[in-house]
């Protein structure tokens, strides 16, 4: 194949894989990839409720230095980690469910 023939082969299929790009990335609509389907009205409120569970475990002494994770989706907070006890395991959940907004609490936390 001549080179002239080459780069025009290169510069078609790269015209043709353009819109490839978008979907593998999850730009395009309907493109088959994972993303955060809540409304942007939702997704605040649930980011409110994590800062507000954060500050607290933070305001527990022993909770502070536990390595917990905390996301919430709908009022709906996930707890997750490790603590050192049940105690501290139950006063983590007692901590998120005291948080205005706070709809359920998933208690995934585990007891070393």
């Amino acid at each position: 194949m001549s080179p002239k023939a080459l780069r025009t082969l290169a510069v078609l299929a790269s015209a043709s894989l353009a819109g490839c790009v978008a979907a593998v990335i999850g730009h395009a609509p309907n493109s088959g990839t994972a993303g955060d389907s809540r409304a942007r009205a939702a997704v605040a409120p649930d980011a409110a409720l994590v800062t507000a569970v954060r500050a607290k475990l933070n305001a527990n002494a022993k909770l502070r230095i536990a390595p917990i994770t905390v996301n919430a989706a709908g009022g709906t907070v996930l707890l997750s980690g490790s603590v050192a006890n049940a105690a501290q395991r139950a006063a983590a959940e007692r901590a998120a469910r005291s948080v205005a907004g706070v709809v359920a609490v998933n208690n995934q936390l585990e007891v070393n």
